[in-house]
């Protein structure tokens, strides 16, 4: 039992959380007997600098970047720590951060940012949790069918026998895909529709006409229709219709890995955020 706490990487998170938050009480706020008006620059200032101003908490690239700057790099890197400091401790003289709520959120925004960081450093990908994740994540995967189809618009209320002709000439003529745009009145939206899913088409066409193109069979070398539109006729190829499907894992991992990931880090800062809270004690006097 005590060996699986000890592999437990929630354990470290929380362990080097905890450490983390003490180490800013001891080191993180001034000396209450030193000078207010001195401003002490060590290196782990910057590296906290540093690490603020990237928004990444990676201590190990910090002092990798504060290793790497040259003289003049450490010392615009100094004069600008400086320069924040000084602002902040002005505006806290002035009581600038007293009951202001924007400096509230920043300084929460600060704890879950650490928080975060860390939650990056300690969260894996773990396979049987990956497949899990998956599972009940499935429907947000799913892919919705589409068409792939060009179209001959024919406009006015009137156009049944001119789109009888068309659509005849059409087909002896064997015009293709990409010649489409020759033929026919101008249309309000695309002439080509590329692997677009039935509710784009109805919001271009409209409902009546998605359901006509759902009876079609998907054929490269003819011309079908004519369909009818709120906006007059339609002469259609449809060249490829493609049904809505939920892919396996194994097509999508990467992708899915990524959203797992995410998951897991919001997850694990959540919970040391709510470790922090469950330190204080709530008296609700409503």
């Amino acid at each position: 039992m005590i060996g699986k706490l000890i592999r437990d990487p929630l354990l470290h998170f929380v362990f080097v959380g905890a450490c983390l938050f003490g180490t800013y009480e001891l080191i993180g706020r001034p000396d209450e007997g030193a000078n207010n008006s001195t401003i002490v620059v060590d290196r782990d200032t910057l590296l906290t600098f540093i690490q603020y101003r990237s928004k990444a908490f990676e201590p190990e690239l910090a002092a990798q970047r504060l290793d790497g700057m040259t003289a003049a790099e450490r010392e615009q890197l100094i004069r600008d720590y400086v320069r924040e400091e000084a602002l902040y401790r002005e505006a806290q003289a002035l009581g600038m951060s007293e009951n202001d709520y924007i400096i509230r959120r920043r300084s929460v925004q600060k704890l879950e940012f650490i928080a975060l960081g860390m939650a990056e450093q300690v969260v894996t990908t773990d396979a049987e949790k990956l497949e899990e994740y998956f599972e009940s994540h499935r429907q947000d995967y799913y892919e919705e069918p589409s068409y792939t189809f060009t179209h001959v618009f024919i406009k006015g209320d009137a156009a049944g026998q001119e789109s009888t002709e068309m659509l005849q000439k059409l087909n002896d003529q064997q015009i293709g895909f990409s010649a489409a745009s020759e033929f026919g009145d101008r249309f309000l939206y695309h002439r080509n529709y590329v692997e677009r899913t039935p509710d784009f088409i109805a919001s271009h066409f409209g409902e009546a006409f998605r359901d006509q193109l759902a009876r079609l069979t998907p054929d490269t070398g003819r011309w079908q229709g004519p369909l009818t539109s709120s906006h007059g006729q339609h002469l259609v190829m449809l060249s490829e219709y493609r049904p809505g499907r939920a892919p396996a894992l194994a097509e999508i991992h990467e992708r899915v890995e990524q959203d797992y990931l995410r998951w897991e880090q919001q997850q694990t800062q959540e919970l040391a955020i709510q470790q922090i809270v469950e330190q204080y004690h709530v008296e609700n006097r409503l």
